[in-house]
């Protein structure tokens, strides 16, 4: 009888509190998981710490993980790619697990409608759309895991595995990797410092973790139409060779006839495959993130190499390719995933406030990255040009931008910076004048963030502060939009009027 009451009780919250519960019981759960399996030598304050790290892919950890049990590994492994596939995923496993079911309640499915499959314009999706949304970021997320796993694994060099091994460093790393989650069972990745092509596998990793789900969906949709023009053009090729042969000798070779065939079997393949493809974004959204990526990912870069290239205690000393990777592996990971290849701590101050401002703008929504969301920043941006003409509505690439997605864009930020503060003062009070003020900004943006880089504070921090932490990496995980949505109970965003014909941009 207890359990039924709680299946009723589960099925009428609403998504928001899903959301925010499931994310919880999540950490509760694997901070118990993690003590067990450390047999009492890791705190049960460090467990639930490092259980919200892995959960909401931060990567911030009080102990090295060089330390842990390979138990322990294989548990933060589990946690990391639970977290990691997304607030959508993450809650329709939920409600799979404990009410058997809740994509089929219709205030869900209209939901994900909202908050995944922007090319949608009907209230709520079938549960049959939403299963094949979630199958479809699963197929994606082990996919591209474990190509990048076999990159690592055939091209990393010898012995920067340590005393684990390579198989299981290579997986680790690259599902680390492509979740943003900034872990590595040997501490960090120093011992790829000198091996660019290594750094740029990671890289990748991460910024297709950081895209977004519906971006990537949306390239491979786009990708597998290239792909059947190419073969049917091979196909044309293969016809008119096959009836010049016929007109000359009478006979068709039989090699001639396989193009043919292929295409057709190709074709009703990936048709098949396309219609279970669902949950891709709008192309101005996809654009806004590609090119806002890039934006980001070659400031981060230029910023971070010119800054540091004389630096004796970073770049100094580096041959110009190990520059030129090492600033471009350090500006991917600060937007979101928090590897490093050097002490952060030895940095200069005006690249710890590039780092700073790339780790609170983060990467694309419904992906696995933190931050506000590059699709937030640049609708403010838009929205501040338009409050200089005001006459005109917020447009990017000469698309009217829907009303309620600039709304929501102001409130994350507004939301985003007044709680940031507020914490910040009671960090500042509980560190009771020890560390410098910029090094706790630092980590506070990098736990909200869920970048997880450090200026070597994580480990000095007390219980009281590490809860307060690993709070903030929980709200910067769901989104604090979403907390505020459950803790009032109401969507949060009127509508902006009777008629919004504006391209909707996802945010937040």
């Amino acid at each position: 009888m207890p359990l039924a009451r709680f299946k009723r009780f589960f099925r009428t919250l609403s998504f928001a509190r899903v959301v925010c519960l499931g994310f919880f019981a999540a950490i509760f759960l694997g901070s118990f998981g993690l003590y067990i399996s450390e047999a009492g030598e890791l705190s049960y304050i460090d467990s639930l710490y490092l259980s919200a790290s892995s959960i909401c892919v931060t990567g911030l950890s009080p102990i090295p993980l060089s330390s842990l049990n390979a138990s322990t590994h294989w548990i933060m492994l589990f946690l990391i790619q639970l977290g990691g596939l997304g607030i959508i995923s993450f809650t329709v496993i939920v409600g799979f697990l404990i009410t058997k079911g809740i994509s089929r309640n219709a205030r869900f499915n209209a939901f994900v409608g909202a908050a995944i499959d922007t090319q949608t314009e009907t209230e709520s999706l079938a549960t049959n759309e939403v299963n094949r949304i979630l199958l479809s970021i699963i197929n994606i997320s082990f996919s591209i895991e474990i190509l990048g796993a076999i990159g690592l694994y055939l091209h990393m060099p010898e012995g920067v595995e340590g005393e684990n091994t390579r198989w299981f460093f290579s997986l680790f790393t690259s599902i680390s990797s492509f979740n943003n989650a900034g872990f590595s069972i040997t501490d960090d990745l120093s011992a790829l410092r000198l091996d660019p092509f290594s750094l740029y596998i990671v890289s990748g990793l991460v910024i297709f973790g950081g895209i977004g789900f519906p971006v990537i969906i949306l390239l491979e949709k786009v990708l597998l139409t290239i792909f059947v023009r190419i073969v049917y053009r091979i196909e044309v090729v293969a016809e008119t060779l096959m009836m010049e042969k016929a007109l000359k000798t009478g006979n068709v070779p039989r090699f001639l006839l396989l193009p043919a065939q292929f295409s057709a079997i190709l074709e009703n393949r990936i048709e098949e495959y396309n219609k279970h493809l669902r949950g891709e974004t709008t192309r101005i959204q996809s654009k806004l993130l590609v090119y806002g990526s890039f934006a980001l990912l070659l400031f981060g870069f230029l910023g971070i190499y010119f800054l540091e290239r004389s630096n004796p205690h970073t770049f100094h000393g580096m041959e110009l390719v190990d520059k030129i990777s090492n600033a471009f592996f350090m500006s991917v990971c600060s937007r979101t995933a928090g590897f490093s290849t050097m002490d952060l701590g030895h940095l200069n101050d005006a690249t710890v406030i590039i780092i700073t401002v790339l780790m609170f703008i983060g990467g694309g929504p419904q992906g696995t990255a933190g931050g506000i969301k590059i699709t937030t920043f640049v609708l403010l941006l838009a929205y501040l040009k338009n409050v200089i003409q005001p006459s005109k509505p917020v447009m990017l690439f000469g698309e009217i931008v829907s009303k309620n997605s600039v709304a929501v864009a102001i409130r994350v930020y507004f939301l985003a910076t007044v709680a940031l503060a507020f914490v910040f003062i009671l960090l500042g009070i509980l560190d009771q004048n020890q560390h410098s003020l910029h090094v706790i900004f630092f980590e506070l943006i990098s736990s909200f963030s869920t970048v997880g880089y450090s200026l070597n504070l994580t480990s000095q921090l007390g219980d009281i502060e590490k809860i307060f932490y690993a709070a903030v990496m929980y709200v910067g995980r769901v989104g604090i939009f979403t907390v505020l949505i459950a803790a009032t109970g109401h969507s949060g965003v009127p509508k902006m009027g009777t008629v919004d014909d504006g391209v909707k941009i996802q945010v937040g």
